[in-house]
């Protein structure tokens, strides 16, 4: 990839009765030391918020940009791209103006994939702030592409992780195209699975602890600034992309803070103790990760809803659809038409299980969905 990319963002993803509001802060976590980078200091956690504004109080105003330019730079430079076209450098959010007023929102949050960055989906996340969520998108330390913090401080992408991450990359590359073209049920596809990670991912299954523990402590302090605009009576819901959707899972399955998630195409690592999973879930795949992700599927007693996206790849369920044209790493499904499908598939799960609506996955917005629904 080279060159300046000519995109534009998807029509219309502020679709709600909302205008966008965003604002962004930073928590240092005192009880825990950083062991990525330097190694030194507190971990410490970037949070973009997305929350409904009345659109009385954006009139006027300018939109915010998506990226700082230290953050512009460094994703140019990960996905090797001169430059960007300015209508992917802007959204329809606006800094800093009030929540709506006189009203409480559900909560969900969001953790990006590896690698990635907070605002890897902002278009999402916009679009579910205007339909009345709130939205807390949280960056991990030295895992993200870049982070920006309070202090003026920023960190990028730590590249020792590179030799940390696999036991073997060639392995582990072979080893997962094997399960992924097997014919397996999701019980055989698990192990497989298990046996995969044991082998050659430890450090990844190992990270979802810390990445636990991350998006724990951005809740607690969102809930603490917040918690006059947080409708909080169908607790808080969670979603993510790749290790950040594996992280949906994870924190639905062990803590206590979130009641219902969503991952989007994200390999189940992490430890799994033998517990029974009691809160509804949605599993969102491309057609080639079905098999890496089937552990939602497994010892449930949720209402559990799986989304298989055919002609689909890993990098599609994120903005990076709308300036990475090479189909081979973002799909060859319209980019306009995965945002819509993303944004139904949330819509509706959220809808039913934050705000108590009693609505269904009926009409997918397209027949290149297989979905259906397990127990």
């Amino acid at each position: 990839m080279s060159g300046k990319i000519i995109a534009s963002p998807p029509k219309n993803y502020v679709s709600g009765k909302y205008a966008v509001g965003t604002k962004c802060f930073s928590v240092v976590d005192t009880d825990r030391n950083e062991i990525l980078g330097d190694g030194r200091g507190k971990r410490k956690i970037a949070v973009r918020m997305y929350y409904p504004a009345d659109k009385s109080s954006v009139e006027g105003k300018k939109r915010a940009v998506i990226f700082s330019e230290a953050k512009k730079a460094a994703i140019l430079k990960a996905f090797r791209l001169r430059s960007l076209s300015d209508d992917m450098c802007y959204a329809d959010y606006y800094e800093d103006v009030p929540f709506a007023e006189n009203q409480k929102f559900p909560l969900i949050m969001f953790s990006m994939g590896y690698n990635s960055y907070v605002e890897s989906n902002t278009y999402l996340l916009c679009a579910l702030a205007s339909h009345g969520y709130i939205v807390a998108s949280v960056g991990h330390a030295y895992e993200a592409v870049e982070n920006d913090y309070d202090d003026g401080s920023t960190d990028l992408y730590d590249k020792k992780i590179n030799k940390m991450m696999y036991t073997s990359m060639i392995g582990a590359v072979f080893s997962q195209r094997k399960i992924q073209k097997k014919n397996l049920n999701h019980q055989e596809a698990l192990e497989q699975f298990e046996a995969f990670q044991k082998k050659y991912t430890p450090y990844i299954k190992d990270r979802v602890i810390e990445w636990k523990e991350d998006i724990e402590k951005a809740f607690e302090t969102v809930k603490q600034k917040y918690s006059n605009s947080i409708d909080f009576s169908h607790g808080t819901g969670v979603s993510g992309h790749s290790l950040g959707g594996c992280l949906a899972y994870y924190l639905c399955r062990y803590s206590d803070k979130f009641s219902c998630g969503i991952n989007m195409d994200g390999g189940l690592f992490g430890e799994y103790p033998e517990k029974t999973m009691e809160k509804p879930f949605c599993q969102i795949s491309c057609k080639e990760n079905v098999n890496l992700e089937t552990r939602p599927f497994v010892n449930t007693n949720a209402d559990t809803y799986q989304v298989v996206f055919e002609d689909m790849k890993h990098m599609g369920f994120t903005d990076a659809k709308f300036y990475i044209t090479i189909k081979v790493l973002s799909g060859k499904i319209d980019s306009e038409e995965m945002f819509e499908h993303l944004v139904y598939c949330h819509l509706t799960f959220f809808d039913r299980y934050l705000k108590g609506r009693d609505v269904k996955f009926s009409g997918m917005p397209s027949d290149k969905i297989k979905y259906k629904k397990v127990f």
